[in-house]
């Protein structure tokens, strides 16, 4: 049976217990989420302890066995490598010696040292049945191959460097740091199979490199699509948007057969340990009461996490890396399944059940693109841009909302202290999306007012003022200005004209000061007058602009209500252009 991934998930960070049979005194053979749960030192412990530790190892899907191996670290894993299948190791060298479509030569170097100290003889064998072309690629770039044609000829002739197994081919490994692991591999190959050794050397004479690097690439990536690890022209289609409507209009030729399927002969379990509880998509695994179904969920989930990874172009190294794409995948999994179900993981099921886990990522996903697109269809004719002002304009958070989505692909974000140190991040709730489109229609709100409150002929970009100019200091000063009658075109406010201004805002009393009420009302009748709307239009409890633009009084409140007047600094001054 498959591991239950509903009971098995880490999503506290805690460890299990020691693996221990209590009854007879030795180790039992743990499960694969067990194991995977445990950090990489007591995995290698238990492993070793364990009555057949081969069995155990080879138990393992490929990609928790790839991320065994890199939790123990590849030197410390030797026992582990030694006792792995050759299907594990196959896909341990697929993921670590090529760099997008280019064979990275030292990760070569790296893992043929690493397993010829595993088991040297097996990995000889096995390396020249199944991996020939790349051997041959390797040795290729690291061997200097002369034949003894003619008894005569002196093995001095060959130069310094040269060394012979069958006294008629004479070898020199060009690169110092790899002679002692190459060597060793001619070695245990001659003495498995001369003739095979002959050959390959005669063969490496006439390889065109360029053309078996393309095949050794083309065969990886056909063994790496099968777990989900599809080519990035094709796996780029995962941020292809979707809207609920498409998904559910597709008809029945796009949903899930009736049968459960499994990708995977054994199903991974890495990915599925590191979906947090909270998850909506956690929830709903925990609802599913059909065995078979659970693990057509979790080989789906391991394949889409795969074919994130491949569009990423990104190779995941350790666990922190893989959380990051598990929290994605979960991320705009919750957002789609409560975007068409809401928040029940009951009805989440159902539609797990219905549909293929990419296509309600690409939902998901698409709540995000959809926030985008209406940001940059309102760029395109915004007041803001065609007055040459950036999106420092709207200063934070919503500068750096508009930031996030105007990257490449939208992102959150979540806050200069946010708790991982990243500002920005992916979407990983509704809540987020439906809150970006409420910032975005205040934003938009705002910059059809401001395009009627500064009508053509109005200035709009004053100098010589200590602040940059932001929505909230051009508005307040133009009013400032007018409320003080002050001919002109906007221009900052001199340290006198800022004094008496302030103190006509201010509510008479104890501080800390409070701004007058009249002086609100005398700000939205101001805006309305200019804008040619009625107050309503701007201050209704469903206006847009409303919370804009009463939440002006209150930051001047809470900024400078407890400064006195006579300690205004024009240098402290963010609310009002004040001059040099």
């Amino acid at each position: 049976m498959r591991p239950d991934l509903r009971s098995s998930s880490q999503g506290d960070g805690t460890v299990p217990e020691q693996i221990q049979n209590k009854t007879a005194g030795t180790p039992a053979m743990p499960s694969a989420a067990q194991l995977m749960s445990l950090s990489g030192k007591e995995a290698l412990e238990v492993i070793l302890e364990a009555p057949m530790p081969a069995r155990l190892v080879q138990s393992l899907a490929e990609q928790d066995f790839f991320w065994l191996i890199q939790d123990i670290g590849p030197e410390d894993a030797l026992p582990i490598l030694a006792r792995a299948s050759n299907d594990q190791w196959q896909y341990l060298l697929d993921m670590e010696l090529w760099h997008r479509d280019r064979l990275e030569h030292e990760a070569v170097d790296r893992w043929m040292a690493l397993l010829m100290q595993a088991d040297c003889d097996r990995f000889v064998a096995w390396a020249v049945h199944n991996n020939i072309e790349l051997v041959e690629l390797h040795l290729f770039r690291n061997l200097e191959v002369k034949v003894r044609a003619r008894q005569e000829e002196a093995p001095s002739d060959f130069g310094d460097g040269f060394f012979t197994l069958d006294d008629v081919f004479y070898v020199r490994v060009t690169d110092d740091k790899n002679a002692g692991t190459i060597r060793r591999f001619l070695e245990h190959l001659a003495a498995q199979d001369l003739d095979r050794y002959h050959n390959l050397l005669l063969e490496i004479g006439g390889l065109l490199p360029a053309e078996t690097e393309e095949q050794v690439y083309r065969v990886r990536n056909v063994r790496l699509a099968e777990k989900g690890f599809l080519p990035f022209e094709e796996a780029i289609g995962i941020y292809q948007a979707m809207s609920p409507e498409q998904l559910t209009g597709q008809g029945p030729q796009a949903q899930k057969p009736e049968a459960p399927w499994n990708l995977f002969p054994v199903v991974p379990v890495s990915g599925g340990l590191l979906i947090r509880d909270w998850s909506l998509f956690h929830k709903a695994l925990r609802s599913v009461k059909d065995q078979a179904v659970l693990e057509s969920l979790q080989s789906e989930f391991a394949a889409l996490c795969n074919r994130i990874m491949s569009a990423d172009c990104r190779v995941a190294r350790d666990r922190q890396d893989l959380a990051a794409i598990v929290a994605k995948a979960c991320g705009y999994l919750d957002i789609a399944l409560e975007r068409l179900a809401g928040p029940e993981p009951e009805s989440a099921v159902a539609l797990l059940s219905r549909f293929p886990l990419d296509n309600i990522f690409r939902v998901g996903y698409g709540a995000a693109v959809e926030l985008k697109w209406k940001a940059e269809k309102w760029f395109h004719r915004s007041w803001f841009l065609s007055q040459g002002f950036g999106l420092d304009f709207w200063t934070e958070p919503w500068e750096s909302l508009l930031e996030g989505l105007s990257a490449k692909r939208p992102r959150f974000f979540a806050g200069f202290s946010s708790p991982t140190g990243e500002p920005f991040r992916e979407f990983k709730a509704l809540e987020e999306v439906t809150r970006g489109h409420q910032d975005l229609d205040r934003m938009i709100a705002l910059d059809n007012l401001f395009r009627l409150v500064f009508a053509e002929g109005t200035a709009v970009r004053p100098a010589g003022a200590l602040q940059p100019i932001s929505y909230k200091n051009l508005l307040l000063t133009k009013w400032a200005r007018d409320h003080l009658d002050l001919a002109g075109q906007v221009q900052p406010l001199n340290r006198v004209q800022l004094r008496t201004f302030f103190d006509q805002l201010w509510d008479q009393g104890p501080g800390p000061y409070m701004v007058k009420p009249e002086m609100k009302a005398s700000f939205m009748q101001w805006v309305a007058f200019r804008a040619g709307v009625t107050t309503d239009e701007i201050q209704a409890p469903a206006s847009p602009t409303a919370p804009s633009l009463a939440g002006l009084f209150d930051e001047l409140e809470h900024e400078y209500g407890a400064v006195s007047l006579d300690s205004l600094d024009p240098r402290y001054i963010k609310h009002f252009l004040v001059k040099r």
